[in-house]
This record gives structure tokens, C-alpha cells and sequence, in this order.
């Protein structure tokens, strides 16, 4: 293949990014056993526009990106973008984007072009605050009830003990009751009346005249 490190419009840096299994490394100009050959050089003198073209042979295994800084922001990650067609705002996407783990391409990057690997951390940690945030208004937002019934004494029985709506506690006028009075107590026959919420499990255990049942609801406070 051939590759020239001439400077794009905008001065825009050209790489080219050689990549073989894990190992990821930019082409600086120079052989490397196993991984590339330089076959032979063309330098054009042209002041700021001087570039050299090389004539290239890549070892079996070994695949190339070439490619330029990006045109907008003129940073790697856009330039990576543009080369393979494949979003790169993240650590995962760069990762995809070159074909390795997320590991081989962060020990990489952090080495050759640092404050790339910068910004894509500054990324990480804002999507790390988002989680976070959610996670905690989450947790604000919503609380685990657990109604708990059974052991019902004749007179109750005889009153239907087991397909009346329970109350619950906490959450006036909020009750479960079954939807179909001829089944269970199970988590897709029940359903929450009065409240905001989702039923979350529902455990039955045997005992004394029916024993007890557990449903456990997430209802929004």
C-alpha cells in the first residue's frame, strides 16, 4: 500500500494506524519486524505542504487505518469516525471503531495521543455522573412495599379472605387485588389499584388455614 503524512486542509495531521490481534501502534515512518515493511519513500518539498509517500507491505494479520484529524474539531476521535464510518465518542465505541478491547485501545491511545485519551475519559465520567443521578432520583422517586397477609380465621375465610383486596400500608386508598378472583396470588394476577406502582414478585408459603402469602409492589412516592 501506499500512505503520504502530507498535512490535510486546515493543517489537519494524516496518520496511519497498523493494528495486529491486541497491539495497535501509529506508523512512524519506520519498519517494524513482523508488522510492516517500508518498501521505499518519495519526498515532495513544498514548505508547510511537504509530505512523504511510502510505499508500503503489511505482514499477514496486520490491518491499516489510514486516515486525518477530524475536519470540525480537528481531534483524532472525529478523524477515527470519518475513517471508519463508526461512532467514537466513547471508550467502547474507539475500541470497536479499531477492532480491539476497550483495554488495548485505551493503553494505546493514552501513550500516542494523551489528550485524546483525555477527552474520552472526561466523557466516561460525565455519562458515570448521569448513571449516578439517575440511579439517585431513581431511588427517590420510587419505594419497595411489601403487603403480607394469610392465616385468616374461619369467620374470614367464609368472607373470602382470599380474593379480597389487601390494603397498602402507607398508601391511602392504594390496594392490590386479584385480577382473576379463580387464581393465585401470583405476579401476573395481581395488579395495584390506587397507586402508581409495579408488582414486583409475589411468594406463596403453606401454614396454618392457607398460610401466607408475600407481594412485594414498587410504587412511585
Amino acid at each position: 500500500m501506499k500512505w503520504s503524512n502530507g498535512l490535510g486542509s486546515r493543517a489537519r495531521k494524516a496518520w496511519l494506524i497498523l493494528i495486529k490481534g491486541e497491539e495497535v501502534f501509529a506508523f512512524d515512518g519506520q519498519s517494524l519486524p513482523n508488522s510492516v515493511a517500508v518498501l521505499g519513500t518519495e519526498y515532495t518539498k513544498n514548505g508547510k505542504w511537504s509530505e512523504t509517500t511510502y510505499s508500503l507491505a503489511l505482514f499477514p494479520g496486520v490491518r491499516a487505518i489510514p486516515g486525518r484529524d477530524g475536519w470540525e474539531t480537528g481531534t483524532f476521535a472525529e478523524g477515527l469516525a470519518s475513517a471508519t464510518d463508526k461512532p467514537t465518542q466513547t471508550w467502547a465505541d474507539v475500541g470497536e471503531a479499531l477492532g480491539v478491547s476497550v483495554p488495548a485501545a485505551m493503553r494505546w491511545l493514552k501513550e500516542w495521543r494523551p489528550r485524546a485519551a483525555e477527552k474520552l475519559d472526561e466523557v466516561e465520567a460525565r455519562l458515570a455522573a448521569l448513571d449516578e443521578a439517575a440511579e439517585a432520583a431513581n431511588a427517590a422517586t420510587t419505594v419497595d412495599v411489601t403487603v403480607s397477609f394469610g392465616a385468616p380465621t374461619r369467620r374470614q375465610q367464609e368472607e373470602g379472605f382470599w380474593t379480597m383486596p389487601k390494603f397498602i400500608s402507607g398508601y391511602d386508598g392504594g390496594s392490590i387485588e386479584l385480577i382473576d378472583p379463580t387464581g393465585g396470588w401470583t405476579v401476573g394476577n395481581v395488579r395495584i389499584v390506587g397507586a402508581i406502582g409495579t408488582v414486583l414478585s409475589a411468594t406463596a408459603s403453606s401454614g396454618y388455614r392457607g398460610g401466607y402469602v408475600s407481594v412485594v409492589v414498587r410504587l412511585a412516592t
